[in-house]
């Protein structure tokens, strides 16, 4: 017998533990978390777990990565900097971890949460600074560097920070109603980066022996009838 839950039956257990508007709030909030870690995970995958798969991508299609790595991190940088914006900015209503204490009645609860609100702030702080200045807009003097203050460092290091800091605060509130806790940092997928790496091997591997026999003055049929653009 599967245990595993609908979306709907997710969202209806939340609602059931926390009431219609925070269990409909953290629902949102915990698939937005969901999905910048599986995002972020792609990115570790491909650039932050051995040299040796940079050295691949680079044999691969170098400019090509370049691109994904700087287009990840900064859509993660942003993605972060969204969750502890102010739930409301220029007439526009946000989905933000700061839409959760009004929501949360219980004293204790609503102090702990709060504590843990400013710590994300604060661990995101790098990200925000990127948001307004680089991401979202393209401050002036950064573009003509002519300006006096750098970007905030922004490292793999503080990404991870600040992806702990926004779990503590969605598993807290999770555990008080809940008394449960979600894993927003899953195991591998079919299909994700990882069975990319192991093609793009298989292809370099392939395309050594190709140029192996051509030294040697061997062809194949592949040479002759090479398969058509992709």
């Amino acid at each position: 017998m599967s245990t595993t839950k609908s979306a709907d039956e997710v969202l209806a257990g939340y609602v059931e533990a926390m009431g219609v508007e925070l269990g409909e709030l953290f629902r949102a909030t915990s698939n937005e978390v969901s999905w910048i870690h599986w995002r972020w995970n792609q990115y570790r995958i491909l650039f932050g777990e051995r040299p040796s798969r940079i050295d691949l991508l680079n044999e691969a299609a170098p400019f090509f990565f370049h691109i994904v790595q700087d287009v990840f991190f900064e859509d993660t940088l942003l993605a972060i900097a969204r969750l502890v914006a102010w739930p409301e900015s220029y007439g526009q209503s946000n989905l933000t971890i700061r839409r959760f204490l009004p929501l949360i009645d219980d004293p204790n609860l609503r102090d702990k949460i709060s504590k843990l609100i400013d710590r994300a702030a604060t661990c995101a702080a790098f990200a925000v600074d990127w948001r307004h200045r680089h991401l979202a807009h393209r401050d002036l003097d950064l573009a003509l560097n002519t300006s006096s203050q750098p970007l905030k460092l922004a490292t793999r290091e503080k990404v991870e920070e600040s992806l702990s800091a926004l779990r503590d605060v969605l598993n807290c509130i999770e555990g008080h109603y809940c008394d449960a806790h979600t894993l927003y940092s899953g195991p591998a997928v079919p299909g994700d980066a990882d069975a990319l790496l192991y093609v793009i091997r298989d292809g370099l591997l392939r395309e050594r022996d190709r140029h192996a026999r051509w030294d040697r003055g061997e062809r194949h049929d592949d040479d002759v009838n090479p398969p058509g653009d992709v």
